[in-house]
């Protein structure tokens, strides 16, 4: 029997296989309502009543509250840890919306070239939609025919609520609460407390708290088994009790708590489950957020051209063509920007240094305190999540 602090070493896991079928899912998930319309039933979504998609979201942001939590361990500093995190979303997110406005848009739109180029919505796009709060779904005169109308790539939703949980592993880790277990067991009753309150008092007209009550418990579950991980095991009659309390609490209204939890230890077994053939997907590529971000647009571009498409149909058709996106993706954009982390985060502290004094650097710098004190002797291992 393994435990996770025994496994969690290095990149020889299965996780990029994990979030590349995750990502696959949500755009299996997503070709019912592209083709159908918004209001198509999605896989598992009348079991479960979420569907595959969210499922998908959940397996992210668990595989997430690990990675990060181990990224931010392991910092050379907070800059490194910030850079990393801004390179890995921003400039394959960046390119994406180019083609969207300057590609997709013009290819698709009903509109007169120049009124679409002249038009504010045109022109704000790509800044609205980097900012991952203020979205803007829509291009001009866009893909209003289809069933589900208007929406470029309605996927970029979850990244806002991923990158506030990056802040909390980072105010989590600043203020020392997880320097301690008992601090961080504080953390985790308060967490629960919040949450169960939250669904206690039934507040189901504010989007953005339902979202962020829906998606932090699986963050925060990584999140704490990154840091118990040392009394953390990896078996497979666990894995069989946590499906046992899954059904004993279907029906019931913490069956979407139970289910969670277990799903995210599932996905931790599996990731560090010892078997050869499976790893050689490692010697690829990590294409999963490419085949994320561009998997709704590619979905909308095959639904405008062939009317009436099915779901099977635009999701044999849509699958490669995301596919060769992620990969360039991948090679092109991601990748490269991620090899310049460490020059651009140092250029970036060498600034600070010149800005604020290099005392008051250091000072800051020595305040600074780890989630959990690394292990001596672990890799100092640069998290590609």
């Amino acid at each position: 029997m393994h435990g996770l602090r025994d496994v969690a070493i290095g990149r020889n896991n299965n996780f990029n296989l994990l979030r590349m079928i995750a990502a696959t899912a949500v755009l299996i998930s997503h070709a019912f309502p592209i083709s159908l319309g918004e209001q198509a039933t999605e896989p598992f979504e009348p079991t479960l009543h979420f569907s595959l998609g969210t499922l998908a979201v959940l397996t992210f942001f668990a595989i997430s509250g690990f990675f990060i939590s181990q990224s931010f361990d392991r910092r050379r500093s907070l800059i490194d840890f910030a850079t990393a995190r801004v390179l890995r979303v921003y400039p394959g997110l960046l390119v994406t919306l180019l083609i969207s406005a300057l590609i997709i848009g013009p290819m698709l739109t009903t509109m007169p070239l120049v009124s679409y180029f002249a038009d504010r919505d045109t022109a704000l796009y790509v800044t609205r939609n980097l900012t991952l709060k203020w979205l803007q779904y829509d291009l001009p005169g866009v893909i209003r025919d289809n069933p589900y109308a208007g929406i470029i790539n309605g996927s970029l939703w979850s990244l806002f609520y991923e990158v506030s949980c990056y802040v909390l592993v980072v105010a989590i880790g600043l203020s020392g609460v997880a320097g301690r277990h008992y601090r961080f067991t504080a953390f985790l009753g308060f967490y629960l407390i919040v949450y169960a309150g939250y669904n206690l008092i039934g507040i189901r007209n504010h989007l953005m708290l339902e979202e962020f009550h829906q998606l932090t418990l699986a963050f925060v579950a990584g999140m704490a088994l990154y840091h118990f991980r040392r009394h953390v095991p990896l078996n497979g009659i666990l894995v069989v009790g946590c499906a046992v309390v899954t059904l004993l609490a279907y029906r019931t209204p913490w069956f979407y708590v139970v289910f969670v939890l277990s799903w995210s230890y599932l996905i931790f077994f599996l990731g560090y489950l010892r078997y050869a053939p499976i790893r050689i997907y490692n010697r690829l590529g990590d294409y999963s957020y490419g085949m994320y971000i561009y998997a709704f647009p590619c979905e909308q571009i095959a639904t405008a051209l062939w009317k009436g498409i099915s779901p099977l149909e635009l999701i044999a058709i849509s699958l490669p063509a995301t596919l060769c996106c992620a990969t360039l993706s991948w090679h092109l954009i991601e990748s490269p920007a991620l090899a310049h982390r460490v020059v651009i985060a140092g250029w970036l502290e060498r600034k600070l240094t010149r800005a604020v004094g290099g005392r008051i650097w250091d000072g800051l710098s020595a305040r600074r305190s780890p989630l959990i004190r690394t292990e001596p002797g672990s890799a100092s291992v640069a998290n590609r999540q």
